[in-house]
């Protein structure tokens, strides 16, 4: 058994290596020593020497030929500022010295540091380039020499020439064709022992659960087994349709394409994030963000919160996937929201019926399929880049925050008021305004606990003691707690902008002073009260047009609000439309729950901690159908007491509100469908334009097998 657990301890140690070796490649050294040789036989045209990053994220070191023996050295950092040489004379077919010192050959992305360096180009021992200059950090294998395979205008595809190392070799290519595997396998042993000593844990861990496996009896295992495909046929229902759920959302995410790992357009910035929090830093290089940048101090900030980025440290802290993991995190946090909602079904049930009661299978698969695939979190999956990955992670501890809350409600003596207290704070600096109703479930939920016990304890005490106990109860503690919660996202905010509004629209890039004055320079306004409230609740926004998908967004015609001051006004559903069955259920539930007294203090927090949730979106400056999102884990757990209400009627009566219930969680299963692919196929930026073209192919194919005439796209 020991051998066996060993064997397997050290498969998993080589495995572990071979799949860091395979895309590793040190950073070069900040000076390289090099011999140039030009062959060039013509003029007007320039030359790679080094090239590192990306097609639009790249910098490019080239020779550009001004005559037959004259040159320019240049420097281009795509989209940005550049640099010229002075023009140096040169002989066709010499071997002369180059030193180079460019910012990107040793600054890598997960090793981000501040955006401008020194440039230093010296030819034949003569300085031709010495200037400060912004760089694009680079991923390990993305450098070239004398090739150019990033594009862009300012050189060609090759050198005309050659380049050679110190020891006489001819350099030419890629990272590949730098290193060595000698230079690589001793890099990586010499400058990643953390993960090396990550790597050992993981495999020691993995050699101890299989002893402990091989050490287990038959008769043990097979109880083991047993078990499991008990706790299995227990869960089945949530099991099937969350795997429905998954199955789909993934379909969605990956353009059905299933390619979880991927490089998103605008996902990479919580990357960035990561990698500046390791170095002590809040600000990131300008690529994180382009056109969503906050430009403080000469420095460039987010106002997305860090609660995404602290879950990539381990990834790059130990340079896996870098600026690939949105669509991981993304599913990741799917998933982790289903589970949420389903221990929030469990925990309410069985607290509502007293008892170690499962709840029935057709109130596991109604509440599962309509927050997986009718609600906005399918939505969400229609492009997996920053602002739908902010809004998820959000959604994800707001839910198990307020499951930790409901555990409180019920066990006060517990400590399940920690698990409720670090969701919500990880939330509100995700998604502040879902951060907020989650720690305004946990803040209604203690003093209410504390209103409880303050009155359960007049009776036995004269009302001087019972005061004193309501003063120092741990309860009041709990509140202010959440309040401090709360405020973490603008105490993050005074730090990056000295200012402790959450996102000061006058440091953002894309605000001018007729924009900003628009608004008054504010986030929030009472005058939009009205126009916010048509558009969330009102009003249906949306639309039947005869072709595919034939139910469409529209969103809110803000002139009709003249007194409004709205920035952005996107296309949406307002919320009863789009969730049709879990505002039935919820309103169901607030109606008719309220007469289950063990209810009644998680209705009545849950009901007042989506008051200023819902105000900030009122008041906001912009209103978007992602926001609706953020109404999810109120619905999910205000939908139980519905289905409880439900399961309470008679055969006759219950039989028909399921019928109802499955009519409305079609429609709204259906409305999020058509308008999460019409977004991605039509609204958004960024989706490849194949997918596009698919998705107007599929149109027409649709509209012309049920007869619709074509219409404009919309």
């Amino acid at each position: 058994m020991q051998f066996w657990a060993l064997s397997s301890a050290l498969l998993a140690l080589c495995i572990g290596i071979g799949l860091s070796l395979r895309n590793y490649y040190p950073p070069l050294p900040k000076a390289l020593d090099l011999e140039l040789v030009l062959t060039g036989d013509s003029t007007d045209y320039a030359d790679p020497i080094v090239v590192t990053g990306q097609t639009g994220l790249g910098d490019i070191l080239f020779v550009r030929y001004v005559d037959r023996t004259t040159i320019v050295f240049g420097y281009d950092n795509w989209g940005r500022t550049g640099a010229e040489s002075k023009p140096i004379k040169y002989q066709p077919g010499a071997r002369r010295s180059l030193h180079l010192e460019v910012p990107a050959l040793s600054e890598l992305q997960a090793q981000w540091q501040p955006e401008k360096k020194r440039l230093r180009v010296l030819y034949d021992g003569l300085p031709v380039l010495d200037t400060e200059v912004s760089f694009y950090s680079r991923a390990p294998a993305a450098v070239y020499f004398g090739v150019n395979p990033i594009g862009g205008t300012a050189c060609g595809t090759k050198l005309h020439g050659q380049l050679y190392r110190s020891d006489g070799r001819e350099l030419r290519g890629g990272a590949p064709d730098f290193y060595t595997e000698r230079a690589r396998i001793s890099g990586w042993f010499r400058d990643e022992i953390w993960r090396l000593v990550g790597l050992l844990l993981l495999s020691t861990l993995i050699g101890y659960c299989s002893f402990f496996l091989l050490r287990l009896r038959r008769r043990q295992l097979r109880d083991l087994v047993s078990a499991g495909r008990a706790q299995i046929l227990r869960h089945r229902g949530f099991i099937v349709s969350a795997a429905i759920c998954l199955v789909c959302f993934t379909c969605l995410l990956t353009y059905g394409r299933w390619q979880v790992i991927y490089p998103e357009i605008f996902g990479v910035f919580y990357d960035y994030q990561a990698a500046s929090l390791l170095n002590g830093r809040l600000d990131v290089p300008y690529e994180a963000l382009f056109g969503e940048s906050f430009v403080y101090a000469g420095k460039t900030y987010g106002y997305f919160g860090p609660t995404p980025a602290l879950l990539r440290l381990p990834f790059i802290y130990f340079g896996v996937g870098f600026g690939q993991l949105s669509r991981a995190f993304m599913l990741a946090d799917y998933a982790a929201c289903l589970v949420a909602a389903y221990f929030i079904l469990v925990h309410i049930w069985k607290t509502a019926r007293a008892a170690d009661v499962h709840p029935p299978t057709w109130a596991v698969v109604l509440l599962t399929l309509n927050a997986g695939l009718g609600s906005t979190l399918f939505f969400l999956g229609s492009r997996a880049y920053i602002y739908h990955e902010a809004i998820l992670c959000g959604v994800t501890f707001a839910l198990w925050s307020c499951y930790c809350t409901l555990r409180y409600l019920t066990a006060p003596e517990r400590r399940y008021w920690l698990g409720a207290l670090l969701c919500g704070t990880l939330a509100v600096n995700s998604r502040p305004p879902v951060g907020l109703f989650a720690l305004a479930f946990l803040g209604f939920a203690a003093a209410t606990q504390l209103w409880r016990n303050y009155t359960l304890g007049l009776p036995n005490s004269n009302p001087l003691r019972a005061g004193l106990r309501f003063l120092y109860s741990r309860h009041i503690g709990i509140g202010l707690l959440s309040v401090l919660g709360v405020l973490s996202f603008n105490g993050l905010s005074y730090l990056k902008f000295r200012t402790f509004d959450g996102a000061p629209l006058k440091y953002h890039v894309q605000y001018d002073q007729a924009r900003l004055a628009n608004i008054q320079g504010k986030n929030f306004h009472l005058s939009n009260l009205h126009c916010n409230l048509d558009a969330y609740f009102l009003q249906p926004m949306a639309e039947f047009v005869p072709t595919f998908p034939y139910i469409y967004a529209t969103g809110q015609y803000t002139p009709f609000y003249p007194g409004a001051k709205i920035d952005l006004s996107e296309p949406m559903v307002s919320v009863p439309c789009a969730m049709p069955s879990l505002c039935l259920l919820a309103g169901l539930g607030l109606i008719v729950g309220w007469r289950k007294r063990a209810l009644r203090l998680s209705l009545l927090s849950l009901w007042l901690a989506i008051l200023p949730m819902t105000l900030a979106l009122l008041a906001a400056v912009a209103t978007s159908h992602r926001y609706t999102a953020d109404f999810c884990p109120f619905l999910f757990a205000a939908a139980i007491p519905g289905c409880i209400v439900v399961d309470d009627f008679s055969p006759h009566w219950r039989k028909r509100s399921l019928i109802l219930l499955s009519l409305l969680s079609a429609i709204a299963i259906y409305i999020a469908a058509a308008v999460a692919i019409h977004y991605q196929g039509y609204g958004v930026w960024g989706v490849p334009e194949d997918v596009r073209a698919d998705y107007q192919k599929l149109r027409l194919r649709v509209d012309r097998l049920l007869h619709f005439p074509p219409h404009a796209p919309r």
